[in-house]
């Protein structure tokens, strides 16, 4: 089930009036449960015992980890769990990408291609569930009750597309369920509406224009097509991203749930550090929180940091989708902030006009950035590497 079908707002309609109307307080947390459930199997039943299993084992591993005093044996417990969770996340989204590789490099079929289909939210679940063994592990979270992490597992307005929750922010928000005032209902459902106009009015509307990237050879296509593919594409994924995190948002509040904000304008920013930071801020933190950081983060010398940015950010990318392309997006975004990091530690302060900029220095910045976050959007959106460098060629004025 997902966001923008008459399904889905038959059961968020339903799910709200008996929610508000007729279960008590003290069994909401059970009901949200219970309707998370119904959500996640609504396709694929089977999937609910994927997700409810991986969910159990994270919840007794992290429960072991707090009554455990060794530090030794919660790493134990740690690494054991954070294996069989990404174990599952490589078995069902990457294990056809893996397969295609191997047998891409070797130039013959050595292992079959698995037609598996990616159970709903599994990128999102598993994050959250490492999150949680990890900051057991770092004692930031001290207490796991399982009506509040089987809220956190199975809240349905995160499932499809985020945000990444963190627990410790929100299993005491369901330990109090606040029934929202007027105000705060009025906007919640303006989040809502304004998402679904994001996602059917402006979102979809840009599919037609986007085909000289998604299909680079349905038609002899020219410049002026490819520039506004690019430029279509660069507003449908901000608005078909940001549309499903206000629908999210929006839903969420309306059971009395405050989830985090994903975007912060962030096309307008100076710099491509800026731009992680408002762009689907839930995961670059995540990326960031556990992954960047435990590698080392900036803490060692310069080439260390840079490896480190380009392994994360390549993860970020692969995140995204089982394909080479989101992994060179990736790279791409950790060639752009290695380059930042450099030109601000070594760069900027040398030069006074750069360490307190004018109005146009940051309008130049932002525009720049904005220039290299839509280059980039060609890997993201392009089926091939073939259909992406056609594109770019094309933008660019090449006769190909």
């Amino acid at each position: 089930m997902i966001f923008n079908t008459w399904t889905f707002g038959i059961f968020g309609l339903v799910t709200l009036v008996v929610y508000w109307a007729i279960v008590p307080q003290r069994w909401k947390p059970v009901f949200l449960v219970a309707v998370g459930c119904v959500f996640y199997a609504w396709s694929i039943p089977q999937y609910l015992a994927l997700i409810a299993g991986l969910g159990l084992a994270t919840f007794f591993a992290g429960q072991a980890m707090l009554r455990e005093i060794s530090p030794r044996r919660r790493r134990v417990i740690l690494a054991g769990g954070v294996t069989l969770i990404t174990v599952v996340l490589v078995g069902f989204k990457y294990s056809g990408f893996l397969s295609g590789t191997i047998d891409a490099m070797v130039v013959r079929t050595i292992i079959p291609v698995p037609h598996i289909v990616v159970p709903l939210a599994i990128s999102f679940f598993t994050f959250e569930f490492v999150h949680v063994l990890v900051d057991v592990d770092q004692r930031k979270i001290t207490r796991l009750d399982p009506l509040e992490f089987a809220v956190f597992t199975m809240f349905f307005p995160t499932l499809v597309a985020g945000p990444i929750k963190r627990y410790e922010a929100f299993a005491p928000i369901v330990r109090h369920i606040a029934v929202p005032s007027r105000d705060d209902v009025g906007l919640n459902l303006y989040r809502v509406v304004l998402g679904l106009a994001k996602k059917f009015i402006i979102a979809d509307s840009m599919a037609p224009l986007v085909l000289p990237i998604t299909d680079p050879g349905g038609a002899p296509y020219g410049q002026i097509d490819a520039i506004v593919a690019i430029l279509a594409y660069t507003v449908k994924i901000y608005f078909d991203f940001t549309g499903y995190s206000d629908i999210a948002i929006g839903l969420a509040g309306l059971l009395g749930i405050a989830i985090p904000e994903n975007f912060d304008r962030p096309y307008w920013s100076a710099n491509i550090g800026v731009f992680w930071r408002r762009w689907h801020m839930s995961l670059s933190s995540w990326i960031r929180d556990y992954i960047f950081i435990p590698m080392g983060g900036s803490r060692g010398r310069p080439l260390s940091t840079m490896l480190n940015l380009f392994v994360a950010m390549g993860l970020a990318g692969l995140w995204h989708g089982a394909a080479w392309t989101f992994v060179a997006w990736g790279l791409w975004h950790g060639a752009g902030l290695a380059i930042h990091r450099l030109w601000s530690t070594h760069v900027v302060p040398a030069i006074a006009l750069l360490r307190t900029p004018s109005r146009p220095i940051v309008a130049l910045s932002t525009a720049t950035t904005f220039a290299f976050v839509v280059v980039g959007w060609v890997l993201f959106a392009a089926p091939t590497f073939g259909a992406a460098s056609l594109t770019l060629a094309r933008a660019f004025g090449s006769s190909r």
